[in-house]
């Protein structure tokens, strides 16, 4: 008889915990088209920088051309894509 609180305790901590994942704002979106001025420029620290800005990215990640990269979608997220010569070649959110 004692474990039915428990069990109700449990039940109602894990309602608590879904609805308060649920409720957070969704993370900002990143706009490609900003980013596309960069493309060709120098991959530098300032350039990922204004990318980051240009585009309203919150997470940003440089990516040697050829390398392989996750299929993860992240809508907060802007790929910026270079060359061995230290060029933009693609700038992509998700």
């Amino acid at each position: 008889m004692t474990f039915k609180p428990i069990l109700y305790l449990a039940a109602l901590t894990m309602g608590v915990a879904a609805v308060s994942v649920s409720a957070q704002p969704a993370p900002p979106l990143c706009k490609t088209e900003p980013g596309q001025v960069f493309v060709g420029g120098p991959a530098t620290q300032e350039s990922g920088a204004a990318i980051m800005t240009a585009t309203g990215a919150t997470i940003f990640q440089w990516v040697l051309e050829g390398s392989p990269v996750t299929r993860d979608y992240r809508r907060e997220r802007v790929r910026v894509v270079y060359n061995r010569d230290m060029k933009v070649v693609a700038v992509a959110c998700g």
